[in-house]
């Protein structure tokens, strides 16, 4: 006779304790975190100190296929949603931040005129660069050449005294300033218009003895300033010791009208009145070297 097979051992189903397992007491709570069972506030507390339990669902644990319902499918998706949006606000925050903030000067500046700026720093010059969207950026030729292991400038002579501009380019930085000032101050040497030379006339008249030179230079912390320069020393040592934005402005005066210029502060008014016509331009400069010299120095029509 066959005897009876064993009977099927049945799994017991693990019921959560319904006493609090911190006191005894009948349970009324799950801890999130662990599934340990409380039955008061005290209780929850003092589980989370003994334990250390942070008393959150650990969202990213592992479960397995056949443990996986409704609720962990919606619990996934939700987290997923947050990450994401997470991620976007991360972005939104980062654009906004770079557009509150002053631009780097190093991501502004090419790297052509960084190179320039550190050529010039050795030589004891400090260049200041302003933003592409002024022409005084645009139209500055002044470059360093690697081979030749010096700087080109580019040059604008202001004759105020005739209102006459005039611009040299790729001047080599050993080049005295007698040398160029010369091809100006003679008539029947230069290239310059009819115009421009009668303008002049009252200068080619004047002997070098009644005329000179000045470098403008524009800072937030001084304004517009002007120093003499010497004539009989080259460009490289007469901008030592200077700051200089974009290229060098060079202004010829008779020395008649010198300390009206040595002495110039931005805000006076009672000074030569030809300096009128540019105060607006200096203010926008002026205003641009706040903005993006907020660390040290950056790239202003």
């Amino acid at each position: 006779m066959a005897s009876a097979a064993p009977p099927v051992e049945q799994k017991e189903a693990t019921s959560k304790p319904r006493v609090c397992e911190e006191c005894g007491n009948e349970a009324k709570y799950t801890c999130p975190g662990c599934g340990r069972r409380t039955c008061s506030l005290g209780c929850v507390r003092e589980h989370k100190a003994v334990s250390g339990c942070s008393g959150l669902r650990n969202r990213t644990k592992l479960v397995f296929k056949e443990d996986m319902d409704n609720l962990t499918l919606l619990s996934d998706y939700r987290l997923l949603e947050e990450i994401d949006n997470r991620l976007e606000d991360n972005l939104r925050n980062r654009l906004l931040r770079s557009a509150k903030r002053p631009p780097d000067d190093r991501l502004s500046v090419p790297p052509h005129l960084q190179q320039l700026r550190i050529q010039a720093a050795q030589r004891g010059t400090t260049l200041k660069f302003i933003p592409s969207f002024f022409s005084s950026h645009r139209e500055n030729t002044t470059r360093y050449h690697f081979r030749e292991g010096l700087i080109r400038w580019h040059i604008k002579w202001v004759f105020h005294q005739a209102d006459v501009v005039l611009i040299d380019r790729s001047v080599d930085e050993n080049t005295l300033i007698c040398t160029l000032l010369a091809k100006y101050m003679n008539p029947t040497k230069n290239e310059l218009s009819a115009e421009d030379n009668e303008k002049l006339a009252y200068y080619h008249s004047a002997s070098y003895s009644r005329v000179s030179v000045l470098v403008k230079t524009n800072t937030p912390e001084s304004g517009v300033v002007f120093h003499e320069i010497e004539p009989l020393k080259t460009l490289r040592v007469n901008f030592a010791n200077k700051v200089i934005v974009e290229y060098p402005v060079l202004y010829v005066v008779l020395k008649d009208h010198l300390y009206s210029y040595l002495d110039y502060q931005g805000e006076d008014e009672g000074h030569d009145d030809l300096f009128s016509g540019t105060e607006g331009k200096e203010e926008q400069v002026k205003d641009a070297l706040k903005f993006f010299d907020a660390d040290s120095d950056v790239e202003p029509e």
